[in-house]
């Protein structure tokens, strides 16, 4: 296999990057990849730094993610750690650093929002936060949906009579108790009545609920409220008869998922080229209390195990309550033992994971699945339509248009070597294509390479429709080439005093944007919103005159074969054409599929074919 100049290193470069792969030694750590501007592009972490770092110096690379990192880099960097637990845990905060193009990551910079119960004060509170300290506090999430973890904390507040307002507790002097106290939603230990135990034993009972405890929480108080009635607290008792029935109400709406009770989450993610789209579904005592959904990037050269690990890494290592069975996809099965030893070390908990085939399992993961499609899908179009609202909006403001480009059309001139020129208009409202204002025209005043003055025809004949007609002008016209095809189009609207109507040309060597009477061109971001829009109009109106000439010379390469067919008057001609207009060519045509042709019997067909084969060895036409 010969190498592409692309695939070529600089041998400095190799150089400079072997040189440093010798210090590196058969430890573990964490390597960083640079590309020429100095900026991180990967991320990864070996056991043995030299042997896996070296292995990326091979153009030739079966990995197809390693053979497209050997084209970008050109600098390394590196940190040894003690453990690959260690280096697993650092490449996480890197790559959360760095947002490197060929790792895994989850796309949002976003902190989603935690549930905190500081059980690091001595009379405990329940809040929202998004920053997640190693203060002692106890932690619950991430919530990837902000009124799901406003909702969730609501309930725990109408539930458990927690202390909502931020004091020094205990203080020096009881205080009078606000209203939660008086309404029954607060035990007050501002006041002074309520002791350390007490309020402790409301704090293990909403760690409980929000661990999924739900039904041995139901047990301990009703074996609470047992007591309480026992010893003639019918008070303390009612309290807690009511807690159980707010509680019960609760699972009573959660879907039993497993009879035999247990934790776990069900992980499953969908993926279209660089996106993806991350689904867990929680599963505690056995009920499915809830969904989880993460945007993940960087894709594109990475396998199945290759972004569940990453987000395995990324999400375990932070949250405070994992599941004992994470269920992931069989198509992603592979060696976790750095990711579950880097779990087991930040948590002290060692989850198993199963890759079920078949099974309850297996159908929970199709469910996932699904929820993964559904949510990547939502996402994409919502990231196209805001797209398509900022590139208007950079159209308008770089183009300096009065009005926000609602409508664009543009139009492309298609022929070969002159013959059978035809130009396409295609239109395109809020940013999206739109079907019914594209257009054909076939060229009628001039014949040869002109391509100037066929734009100036199409969009002469064009404009004059709109007028005729009494129809709106576009908001903006786009022509598909440099200043000499704007020009002829720009005299054409000038013809017809419409010197006013906003008229760009796009070049398509360099992507370069021309104005009517200005030879000098403007160049734009072409990542841009507003590029990637104006490109895809361009593209689309050559696509579609480029299929359009295709179909008209076909029908003149049909219609000559037939013309020195004898038999073949305008009927069969005219069947011919319609029968093969959307199939193969007809000198491509077995004779088979001639006598398929209605109208043509056996022996017309027979003829027909013979002529094709001999036309074809007289290459008198095309093949």
């Amino acid at each position: 296999m010969s190498l592409n100049h692309s695939q070529m290193k600089d041998p400095l470069v190799l150089k400079n990057i072997q040189g440093k792969i010798k210090n590196l030694g058969s430890v573990p750590g964490c390597y960083l990849w640079k590309n020429e501007r100095g900026d991180v592009i990967y991320v990864g972490k070996a056991i043995k730094l030299e042997s896996r770092v070296r292995s990326y110096l091979n153009p030739r690379h079966p990995d197809k993610k390693t053979r497209a990192l050997y084209i970008e880099i050109q600098d390394l960097d590196w940190i040894v750690t003690t453990t690959e637990a260690e280096a697993l845990i650092l490449e996480a905060t890197l790559i959360k650093k760095y947002s490197p193009k060929f790792n895994v990551r989850l796309k949002d910079d976003k902190r989603y929002p935690f549930i905190c119960v500081s059980t690091s004060e001595a009379f405990p509170m329940v809040f929202l936060t998004r920053k997640v300290k190693d203060n002692g506090d106890a932690y619950f999430g991430p919530f990837t949906d902000v009124k799901a973890a406003r909702d969730a904390l609501e309930l725990i507040h109408r539930i458990f009579p927690v202390r909502k307002t931020k004091l020094n507790l205990p203080l020096p002097k009881p205080q009078r108790p606000c209203l939660n106290f008086h309404m029954h939603r607060c035990l007050g230990p501002c006041q002074g009545n309520v002791s350390r135990e007490v309020y402790g034993e409301l704090i293990s009972e909403i760690l409980s609920f929000l661990e999924g405890k739900k039904e041995g929480l139901v047990q301990r108080l009703k074996q609470n409220m047992l007591a309480a009635s026992e010893k003639m607290e019918y008070e303390r008792a009612g309290f807690l008869k009511k807690r159980i029935d707010q509680i019960n109400q609760i699972r009573e709406k959660q879907t039993v998922v497993s009879l035999d009770g247990g934790d776990e989450d069900i992980i499953a993610f969908a993926r279209r080229e660089d996106e993806g789209q991350v689904i867990i579904l929680e599963v505690r005592g056995g009920r499915l209390e809830g969904k989880k959904s993460f945007p993940i990037t960087g894709l594109a050269y990475s396998t199945e195990e290759e972004i569940i690990q990453a987000f395995l890494r990324d999400y375990y290592l932070r949250v405070s309550t994992i599941p004992s069975l994470i269920i992931l996809p069989p198509q992603a099965k592979g060696n976790y033992d750095a990711v579950l030893s880097a779990i087991q070390e930040h948590s002290n908990l060692l989850p198993k994971l199963k890759f079920p085939e078949a099974g309850q399992k297996r159908s929970l993961l199709r469910l996932a699945e699904k929820n993964a499609e559904l949510s990547l899908t939502e996402r994409i179009l919502a990231t196209k339509l805001r797209d398509q609202t900022n590139a208007l909006k950079e159209i308008q403001t770089n183009l300096k248009l009065p009005q926000l480009p609602r409508v664009i059309e543009c139009y492309d001139i298609s022929h070969f070597q002159g013959s059978s020129p035809v130009a396409s208009g295609v239109m395109f409202v809020e940013g999206k294509p739109y079907k019914a204002g594209y257009r054909h025209y076939k060229i009628r005043g001039y014949e040869g390479i002109n391509d100037p003055g066929m734009m100036h025809e199409v969009i002469a004949r064009r404009l004059s429709h709109l007028i005729n007609e009494d129809e709106p002008l576009p908001d903006l016209i786009v022509i598909d080439g440099g200043p000499t095809q704007l020009t002829r189009a720009a005299e054409a609207a000038n013809a017809l005093d419409l010197g006013d109507l906003p008229m760009i040309g796009l070049a398509k060597k360099r992507e370069e944007i021309f104005f009517p009477g200005d030879n000098d061109p403007y160049t734009f971001d072409i990542h841009s919103p507003m590029m990637r829009l104006i490109r895809s109009v361009r593209d689309e109106a050559h696509r579609f005159g480029v299929n359009y000439h295709r179909l008209l010379r076909k029908k003149k390469t049909l219609q000559s074969i037939l013309d020195e067919i004898p038999d073949v008057g305008n009927v069969r001609k005219k069947q011919i054409l319609k029968f093969f207009q959307a199939k193969k060519k007809v000198q491509d045509a077995s004779l088979a599929e001639l006598k398929l042709v209605p109208g043509i019997g056996t022996t017309l067909a027979e003829r027909i074919f013979e002529k094709i084969q001999e036309i074809k060895t007289k290459s008198q036409i095309k093949v």
